[in-house]
């Protein structure tokens, strides 16, 4: 879409972006390109008896998705304090997955379920594979490769679910990631480590909610234990400027993973 002069400088002037006229700003990596013809999200409503309520999960789905067709799921997970709909509205998440689509990337769909503050474990875990897990993918039709993303508290459930259920998940990409090491490492020594998905963690030099003190001694103790485990460490703090550039490169190793 081309704007006239004089929207254009009413954009700069105003110092804001206007979806489907300026465009929607993306932290860590520009605008929507306009070529891109985007995904569709939807949200799924359904009721846990572990929390006698309704949870939400917003479903990006890719562009010409058909449903006659099977695909590969990525979970999605949100940090301590947000919610299902946080990586589309803070992080821009449906913008980076059109644009990784856009790039010839893998069609897959991206569940971003509501984790609320149960760092995905406990009665949580029961919900996660005995509701949400079996509904979504019938309704969006898996075909039976999975992995995991998340931030913080999200990163911490990717990896918890990765560790304990390796034979679930081709790969786990865990941003910022709080932990438990004493648990982590009961779960990574369970199995041969062959058995495990490959795994990356990222997290900034400057993350002082984390601190990355911490995650260097995870990743030490995930690599002695044998596992695939990449390290990224990089400038940056425990923020959305720093996750959506993680999520470019989370959606490259997913989808390399599900080939």
């Amino acid at each position: 879409m081309k704007l006239n002069g004089f929207l254009q400088a009413a954009c700069l002037l105003a110092g804001v972006f206007v979806l489907g006229a300026c465009g929607k700003a993306e932290p860590g990596g520009g605008e929507q390109k306009e070529e891109v013809i985007p995904g569709t999200v939807e949200r799924i409503s359904l009721y846990s008896g572990e929390y006698n309520r309704q949870l939400v999960a917003s479903v990006w789905l890719p562009p010409g998705f058909d449903a006659t067709k099977t695909y590969p799921f990525l979970y999605l997970l949100h940090g301590y304090g947000d919610d299902n709909d946080s990586w589309i509205q803070k992080g821009n998440a449906s913008i980076i997955a059109d644009n990784y689509y856009q790039e010839q990337g893998v069609p897959m769909v991206i569940v971003m379920p509501n984790g609320l503050t149960a760092f995905y474990q406990g009665p949580y875990e029961d919900f996660f594979y005995g509701t949400l897990m079996p509904a979504v993918e019938e309704k969006y039709h898996c075909n039976g490769k999975r992995a995991l993303a998340g931030l913080s508290m999200g990163g911490y459930g990717s990896l918890y679910h990765a560790l304990k259920y390796p034979e679930k998940y081709t790969y786990s990409y865990a941003m910022s990631p709080a932990s438990d090491l004493n648990a982590f490492q009961g779960f990574a020594v369970a199995n041969d480590p062959s058995e495990y998905p490959p795994l990356t963690v990222e997290s900034g030099t400057e993350d002082y909610t984390v601190g990355i003190a911490g995650v260097r001694e995870l990743v030490a103790m995930l690599q002695s234990s044998g596992l695939r485990c990449e390290f990224i460490e990089r400038p940056g703090g425990h923020d959305w400027n720093f996750w959506p550039v993680c999520l470019k490169k989370a959606l490259v190793k997913v989808g390399e993973s599900f080939k």
